[in-house]
């Protein structure tokens, strides 16, 4: 990264380094706290490329009222560059986020024109920004906006007074004096807007260029001049911009994407590549292997255990879920070949399936004969170890039997059982609540819920009504880590809501498709029962709508033209493969609407799109045009 000579910076580099306390330093990355242990606190990290390239800085937080830019600038935080540098300041001024203010000491991006005094709350926080700015080539500041600009007059909220939906600068074309240099802004902001609205369906919230035209005589923006970017493209001379996502979008997770899109497509126009994915390479862990015997429902067998199964049954490996979704492979050592993952075989003897990672063994399962037909269980009747761990294996059988019951004493009646002492009896149901309705689904059965569900493990269930099998049981949603147990996840995962629209591990879903996730009930590393969660994208079939006491059948992506202000009624969305919305958010030219049906509505005097949503998943639009 490099530094420019900035007048009123550089006397405080000193003082800005004894600030600044590491956290963490590494060849790639630094993360630095300034002022720690106060309420001021302000966190900056600094990410750098392998290759050399760009530096581009992002500060969300400025103003405290706008959490779709803070919250995109943290997506950053934790990238990995192949090329170019970043410096991130999420939380500008975090007092003002925390009360949700826009500045509780004033507004602090109009501080950045001439010499503060003493007593200013903001003097030492504006002047580290400056301080990151001068090491910087682009700075981005992001921000939320009201409405949508525009640069004529189309409606209240979308005019050339409003500011959400745009790439804001001081110029369409600035000549820094000290330097020379010849910034084309207008020219890079189309670029990147262009990129952006490609991604866009709704038109009413695709961006545009707004040209503040900060210096001159006659701009209506004068107060423009005392802000970050025009301190940055006058002083520094790099090109700067505001970010605006429009505070009218419907959810704040449309918000952080519509920001994340630009500012993405200005790392690309820039020259800073981010690695995609992340170059955090854990070692490979093996989760389990699905196993099928003939017609019996399957079986989920963990490394070291051994399953057994009737003499000629045909056996098939169907699945190996690891923390990889790629490099996968299943070899039945000496009746198979090298991956043998989906291909059927006939087990006359007993053998075992080796799974790799590339060229790593990450875990062995044996196979053995049953003396007599039946479904297949897990069980040990030779002992050997996991090839992993080590460690002798947990065996269980995949139905498990009570223990022998101890004869009684001399004088002692027999007695049941109960409490933690009971004998593991049959798990026979899994309760998980999608979106506050409580769903029960049978071991081996799928619960099909759209993309955007919240989904909470609640329990589960045993034959008779009995108690849990036992001390250490946990029902365990694979795929997702509650954020409460990052740092130390035990398994358990009743009670901690999953957005399947986010928390999701696509790696450690069946086949790494990021569609079935197991959830199993677990005791160490025994499965005693198993289920699916499928988790689908939901697309829209059609809008079914009455106008006039007629009922009109609209397609996804159909444009239908009514006589304008036309009152209407939406009365049924259909989703295709039966699905049905748990979290429907339903809008129209962008603007949210009542989330249950019947909708009244009328035909407004643009073309606008009726969009379906799962939470913040677009599920399809039609659009309503007027005649």
């Amino acid at each position: 990264m490099r530094r420019r000579p900035v007048a009123g910076v550089t006397a405080l580099s000193l003082f800005l380094a004894l600030a600044a306390a590491p956290l963490m330093a590494q060849e790639s990355r630094q993360h630095l706290v300034y002022w720690a242990g106060t309420p001021q606190a302000v966190e900056v990290y600094k990410i750098f490329g392998r290759e050399p390239g760009p530096t581009v800085m992002i500060m969300g937080g400025i103003q405290g009222d706008e959490p779709g830019g803070f919250l995109c600038a943290d997506l950053y935080t934790g990238v990995s560059l192949k090329r170019g540098n970043l410096i991130v300041l999420p939380r500008a001024n975090f007092k003002s986020i925390a009360q949700f203010n826009r500045g509780t000491e004033g507004d602090m991006n109009r501080k950045f024109q001439g010499d503060l005094g003493r007593d200013d709350p903001y003097r030492d926080i504006v002047a580290l920004i400056k301080s990151l700015m001068a090491e910087s080539d682009l700075f981005l500041n992001l921000h939320d906006g009201s409405g949508y600009y525009r640069p004529t007059y189309e409606s209240d909220l979308a005019n050339p007074n409003r500011y959400g939906q745009s790439i804001i600068a001081d110029a369409d074309s600035y000549t820094h004096g000290p330097t020379g240099r010849v910034i084309p802004l207008a020219s890079y902001a189309e670029e990147v807007i262009a990129r952006v609205n490609r991604e866009i369906a709704e038109p009413l919230q695709h961006f545009h260029f707004f040209n503040t035209r900060t210096g001159a005589a006659d701009s209506p923006y004068k107060e423009q001049r005392q802000s970050a970017s025009y301190y940055a493209l006058t002083q520094l001379g790099i090109p700067a911009y505001g970010v605006e996502a429009s505070k009218q979008l419907p959810n704040l997770e449309l918000k952080v994407y519509h920001h994340n899109l630009a500012v993405t497509a200005f790392l690309d126009l820039f020259g800073v590549e981010m690695d995609r994915p992340s170059l955090n390479l854990p070692s490979p862990r093996l989760g389990y292997v699905v196993i099928t015997a003939g017609d019996h429902p399957p079986v989920v067998a963990l490394d070291g255990q051994t399953l057994m199964v009737a003499p000629g049954e045909t056996v098939t490996v169907v699945e190996v879920a690891a923390n990889y979704d790629r490099g996968l492979s299943a070899a039945v050592e000496g009746l198979g070949g090298w991956n043998d993952l989906g291909r059927p075989f006939t087990l006359e003897r007993s053998a075992s399936i080796t799974v790799r990672k590339d060229q790593t063994v990450i875990g062995r399962v044996r196979l053995e004969l049953l003396p007599e037909a039946g479904p297949p269980r897990l069980s040990s009747p030779v002992a050997w170890r996991s090839v992993r761990s080590g460690e002798p294996a947990v065996l269980a059988s995949a139905t498990p039997e009570p223990p022998p019951a101890r004869p009684a004493a001399a004088g002692e009646e027999a007695a049941s059982v109960s409490g933690s002492l009971a004998a593991p009896g049959r798990v026979t149901g899994f309760l998980v609540d999608v979106d506050g309705r409580t769903m029960e689904v049978a071991p081996g059965g799928t619960l099909v819920v759209p993309v955007g569900a919240i989904v909470t493990m609640v329990d589960f269930t045993m034959e008779g009504g009995g108690p849990p099998p036992g001390p250490g049981v946990v029902m365990n949603l694979r795929g997702f880590v509650p954020k409460e147990k990052m740092t130390a996840n035990d398994g358990e995962d009743r009670g901690f809501p999953a957005d399947t629209a986010r928390d999701m591990m696509p790696s450690f879903s069946q086949g790494g498709r990021g569609r079935d996730y197991a959830i199993n009930i677990e005791r160490g590393k025994t499965v005693l029962a198993s289920a699916t969660l499928s988790i689908i994208k939901p697309r829209l079939e059609s809008v079914t709508i009455e106008v006039d006491g007629k009922t009109l059948i609209l397609s996804l992506g159909s444009r239908t033209i009514l006589p304008e202000g036309t009152a209407f009624t939406v009365t049924e969305i259909k989703l295709a493969e039966d699905l049905t919305l748990s979290r429907p958010v339903f809008t129209l030219g962008g603007l949210p609407l009542a989330p249950e049906l019947p909708l009244n509505l009328s035909v407004p005097s643009y073309a606008a799109n009726l969009a379906v949503f799962n939470g913040e998943t677009l599920a399809g639009k039609v659009t309503l045009a007027p005649r």
